[in-house]
């Protein structure tokens, strides 16, 4: 037996995993590897341990294939990736948590600020949240105070950095109209008895657009063509009957729906952003993400502060594997079919410094 066993094993335990997801990682590996491969004629029972089913395979792996060899040699990493994206929900409930809160407050009680908001790019960077006051003079009085609440906000969530800036509202954007007003207003009912009809109906919706100024409801949802051509008349119908009959209003509908390139990009959105988050947080040279569907294969580009020499090309296969990984995970967690996709480094001069297919 190779005496490396109780090392490994011991590196295995000092891996704090989400179990139920580890192990539904591992199972859906197997499987892959068993297709791919010739099966194993005994059922694997899975502990709760990480470490005893990895120590386990490995001490029968006379009898495992090379496939789930090379599978089992994922599980660290695997397990690694699992806790950094647990931890990464954690830290975006975090964030739209302590936004919500902020915004909330400070709206209800500085008359002078004109609105509130926050954005960030990598969820593990510190947000920025931007206060617009209604003058100057509001500014210097209350500028200090309300930044002052945003760090104790930020602080009550654990978010240890918070980036500020208090401004003077556009004079033409902060005054609306009355009549914008009303509009506005009317827009939000009307959106409300559309959802409505909607939600009891059952019908799945992709997007809702409505234009205040003009008589028209986009609908787009969500289904097959068939599904479409057998809704789309009744969808049309009841909303414009609602609206008439609760607003007397004549608003034309009109229903569409996702094509099939739409869908397919829905699907893997979150894929996405869990490879752009996981990536960045575990190489500070990534700084930037995209995706193309076409031409074929999808495009998996990632943005580096890298330079063109060998050792920074190491980096860069390290990172494609990284990513690689995560994509795998994501995509089993959310069942979306494997389709071909090539993975591009490209490095701080936007050129392409390594690309693998998968």
């Amino acid at each position: 037996m190779n005496n490396d066993f109780p090392n490994f094993k011991n590196e295995i335990d000092k891996i704090d995993v989400p179990e139920k997801k580890l192990d539904l990682a591992i199972e859906r590996a197997i499987k892959r590897g068993k297709r791919k491969k010739w099966g194993l004629s005994k059922k694997i029972t899975y502990l709760s341990s990480a470490a005893v089913i990895v120590f386990s395979l490995l001490i029968g792996s006379a009898f495992v294939s090379p496939v789930m060899a090379k599978v089992m040699s994922n599980v660290p990493l695997i397990s690694q990736i699992l806790q950094s994206m647990e931890q990464t929900e954690d830290r975006e409930e975090k964030l739209n948590n302590f936004y919500s809160e902020a915004h909330e407050t400070l709206t209800n009680n500085y008359q002078d600020v004109v609105d509130v908001s926050m954005s960030w790019y990598f969820s593990s960077e510190p947000p920025e949240i931007i206060v617009r006051m209604i003058d100057n003079t509001s500014k210097q009085e209350f500028g200090d105070e309300i930044e002052q609440a945003i760090r104790d906000f930020a602080q009550s969530y654990n978010i240890d950095e918070v980036k500020i800036k208090v401004e003077v509202q556009d004079k033409q954007i902060a005054e609306i109209s009355k009549e914008e007003q009303e509009r506005m207003e009317l827009t939000d009912q009307l959106f409300n008895i559309t959802r409505k009809v909607l939600q009891d109906k059952g019908y799945r919706y992709s997007s809702l657009g409505i234009d205040g100024r003009n008589p028209i409801i986009n609908i787009e949802i969500v289904g097959t063509q068939q599904h479409y051509n057998n809704v789309k008349d009744d969808i049309e119908k009841q909303v414009h009957d609602a609206i008439k009959s609760q607003k007397g209003l004549e608003y034309e509908v009109e229903v569409t729906r996702l094509t099939e390139a739409e869908i397919r990009t829905q699907n893997w959105q979150p894929i996405f952003a869990s490879v752009m988050e996981e990536t960045h947080k575990k190489f500070n040279e990534v700084t930037g993400f995209a995706f193309s569907f076409h031409p074929k294969p999808l495009q998996i580009i990632l943005k580096t502060s890298l330079s063109d020499g060998e050792q920074d090309e190491k980096v860069a296969e390290e990172i494609a594997k990284y990513a690689n990984q995560v994509v795998e995970i994501k995509r089993d967690e959310l069942s979306v079919d494997k389709i071909p996709y090539k993975i591009i480094i490209r490095d701080k001069e936007q050129e392409s410094l390594y690309e693998i297919l998968y």
